[in-house]
């Protein structure tokens, strides 16, 4: 075998054509866009999930801290032109009286704020409560609801039943 039959060998055998990589190059587009699609999808439904334990915790909390200490407990909801924002803050004491509660778990100076890296996208789209946009507990755990109150996240309902301030997710 000649030296010019090894060396035409050697090139005809090895490599891709221009033609297949770009097939390759586009087979890897598709599964990128194909995976981060899906990725933002399950982002979304964590981020709503970590606002609605954040939420529904913060409940929780202030009945118990109502009943344990004796004081009455206030979260509320505040709407800047018709749009809720994306906090809320936790009051204890009654009327002129009430303070933010500056220690309040996961909170700056008792505000607790859905706008965060955890929670981005995340909005409160209603707050029913039959004292405008608070949540009030007694001294007893009891909470100041007459009727059904809810609060509405991107799809996702938080119902609060009255006086015992138990809530449910639809």
């Amino acid at each position: 075998m000649s030296i010019k039959s090894i060396i035409n060998l050697k090139f005809k055998s090895k490599g891709f054509t221009l033609i297949e990589l770009i097939i390759i190059i586009i087979f890897i587009g598709i599964f990128t866009a194909t995976a981060l699609t899906r990725t933002q999808l399950g982002l979304k439904t964590i981020q709503e999930k970590i606002a609605i334990d954040q939420i529904t915790n913060d409940i929780d909390l202030a009945r118990s801290m109502a009943f344990a200490k004796h004081e009455t407990i206030t979260i509320v909801f505040t709407e800047t032109n018709g749009i809720f924002d994306k906090s809320y803050t936790i009051y204890t004491g009654t009327g002129v009286d009430r303070v933010p509660i500056s220690d309040f778990p996961n909170s700056v100076n008792g505000s607790i704020s859905l706008d965060n890296s955890k929670m981005r996208g995340i909005d409160i789209e209603s707050v029913v409560l039959d004292a405008g946009y608070e949540l009030q507990f007694i001294p007893l755990g009891d909470c100041n609801l007459v009727s059904k109150g809810s609060i509405e996240l991107n799809s996702k309902t938080i119902e609060i039943e009255p006086i015992t301030g138990n809530w449910t997710i639809h």
